[in-house]
């Protein structure tokens, strides 16, 4: 070789090393708050830029995958054009479209030398590291994180539940898969580990996404058993949960609530009217009538607060978003939001599940899953640590097999 092509070899096997070491990071310090893993963020694409992996970029951009992230990238500004709300929350949600950069940069790793399986173990090591932590809170003796919450170094209950069972999920299709009694002994622990940190904390939209992802869970732990059982299995996990006294708390506020709305008369039932009795219902009910009336684009990034703001009394409380995936889709940007939304984890479901025996392709499900699911009670597209999640699960979809491609299966290194 000469000199000069040496050194762009060197450079290469460099740039996707350190690249791959960089979202070993990323994955194991995405449940540990959003400081680190924002740093190590920025500097995949730093790592990306100077190490010449743009060059790739017109291999991702073949497949399937890229087009909804395209869109998700783009609506958001195109938002700002006609949003009445450009100063307050709506730059700030458009901002946040820059995560999807980190869908292409971990995209960019060359896969066939790096092996993607050891970012998922990063995940599940620093989720684990994170539950230990927490329950140190529990007992007493570690300080609470903001003085009530047991969540480790983690950020909101929201977010650190999506992770847990994220976490649960990845760790039963491992079990599944075991064949030596020590591994499953181990992978058993590090469940039950999952499942105490999640049940000792106040987010009941993670109580909820858990039940109806627990005959999955089931179902990856005994995969020979039958559909009954998985049921009665289903029922044991929920008496676990409710030997927690945080769970049953919840519970009984959750019952408290929806007994005051089945009680209330006129405006003060399901929303109608802002109450504290569950707040929720009053973000979802005045969503409907925004969408009905902009139907076709929304009212632009962030425009919701502003018109929920004057439908509403002058004493409501600002709503910045209505606590639901696609309901922040449809009336942000209409029936377009809503096809985009759709079009984005239609296609991420149906390329994991083709690869659901292997663990990438399964992780990429739970993950895809997991958001899609406890999107119906959070606007989990817009939390930091759901959105940042959910950015690099779509980006490892370059690892499945049919999405492989010259761009991205060699270091073009040569002796």
């Amino acid at each position: 070789m000469s000199v000069p092509k040496d050194w762009q070899a060197f450079k290469k096997m460099k740039g996707d090393t350190l690249l791959y070491f960089v979202f070993v990071l990323v994955f194991f310090f995405m449940s540990l708050g959003t400081t680190l893993v924002t740093i190590f963020g920025i500097l995949s694409l730093y790592v990306w830029l100077f190490a010449g992996k743009i060059k790739g970029l017109r291999f991702i951009a073949r497949n399937s995958w890229f087009w909804p992230v395209l869109v998700f990238m783009v609506l958001p500004w195109v938002g700002l054009l006609y949003t009445p709300n450009l100063s307050g929350v709506g730059i700030d949600y458009a901002g946040k479209s820059h995560y999807w950069l980190y869908t292409i940069t971990v995209a960019s790793i060359s896969f066939a030398v790096f092996p993607p399986e050891r970012l998922i173990q990063a995940f599940l090591a620093g989720l684990a590291l994170n539950a230990v932590v927490a329950i140190y809170q529990f007992a007493g003796f570690v300080p609470l994180t903001r003085g009530y919450e047991y969540r480790g170094f983690g950020e909101g209950y929201g977010v650190l539940s999506v992770f847990l069972i994220v976490g649960i999920l990845s760790a039963s299709y491992y079990f599944g898969k075991a064949a030596e009694k020590k591994i499953k002994v181990l992978l058993s622990l590090l469940i039950l580990l999952y499942f105490f940190h999640l049940i000792i904390m106040q987010g009941r939209a993670g109580y909820v996404t858990f039940v109806l992802l627990s005959p999955l869970i089931v179902h990856n732990l005994f995969r020979k058993i039958g559909f009954l059982k998985i049921l009665l299995a289903c029922v044991c996990l929920l008496s676990l949960m409710s030997l927690s006294p945080i769970v049953r708390e919840r519970v009984r506020l959750s019952i408290d609530q929806l007994e005051h709305h089945v009680h209330a008369e006129g405006d003060g039932a399901w929303g109608k009217e802002y109450t504290k009795h569950q707040d929720r219902f009053f973000m979802w009910y005045g969503a409907i009538p925004i969408f009905l009336e902009n139907p076709f684009l929304g009212v632009g990034t962030g425009g919701y607060q502003t018109a929920m703001k004057q439908r509403g009394k002058p004493g409501d409380p600002d709503m910045a978003h209505p606590h639901n995936n696609l309901l922040h889709m449809a009336v942000s940007y209409g029936i377009v939001g809503i096809i985009a939304y759709l079009w984005l984890f239609v296609e991420i479901i149906r390329n994991a599940w083709e690869q659901r025996e292997t663990p990438v392709g399964f992780f990429v499900l739970s993950a895809a899953i997991v958001v899609f699911v406890s999107g119906l009670f959070n606007t989990t597209i817009l939390d930091v640590g759901t959105l940042f999640l959910l950015a690099v699960a779509v980006g490892l979809q370059q690892a499945f097999p049919k999405f492989v491609s010259a761009g991205n299966m060699h270091v073009e290194a040569k002796p």
